[in-house]
């Protein structure tokens, strides 16, 4: 007798799944988005595509280029809510400033520093900290 080792859900139904839990974790997302009132910083072309996702209603997606697009859309608004991301993004041409600076000095280990995370992170604390202290508000 032959015994299956596989469950008995095909590839298509667990295909399903994924686009049924792609859908209720993009719902979710803009909504976090809204509470957090970053809705603004999504770009048209982001919202446009939440919106019609949306309104459609879709119990699933079956299309594999649809979820690609739902994933990346998902990435992108985690992005937005994502202290870490933006610090990220506002150390990082200090982080490569710093680093360039100290190779000119003769540190030959500070190239490291243009690719270090956590480098960059702490120089996006640092800027944050200088732009409360003279009063700057961030986006």
């Amino acid at each position: 007798m032959f015994v299956s080792h596989y469950s008995s859900s095909s590839p298509q139904s667990s295909l399903n799944d994924v686009g049924a839990m792609l859908l209720k974790d993009l719902r979710c997302i803009v909504v976090k988005v809204k509470k957090l009132r970053k809705w603004y910083l999504v770009s048209r072309l982001t919202r446009a595509f939440i919106r019609s996702c949306l309104l459609m209603r879709l119990e699933t997606v079956k299309s594999l280029i649809l979820m690609k697009a739902i994933v990346k859309t998902i990435k992108e608004l985690k992005e937005i809510i994502s202290e870490e991301a933006k610090l990220i993004r506002m150390g990082l041409s200090e982080a490569w400033k710093i680093s360039e600076l100290a190779s000119k000095w003769g540190h030959s280990f500070s190239d490291s520093w243009k690719n270090n995370k956590y480098f960059i992170i702490y120089q996006g604390l640092i800027l944050k900290w200088i732009f409360r202290l003279f009063g700057v508000r961030l986006s």
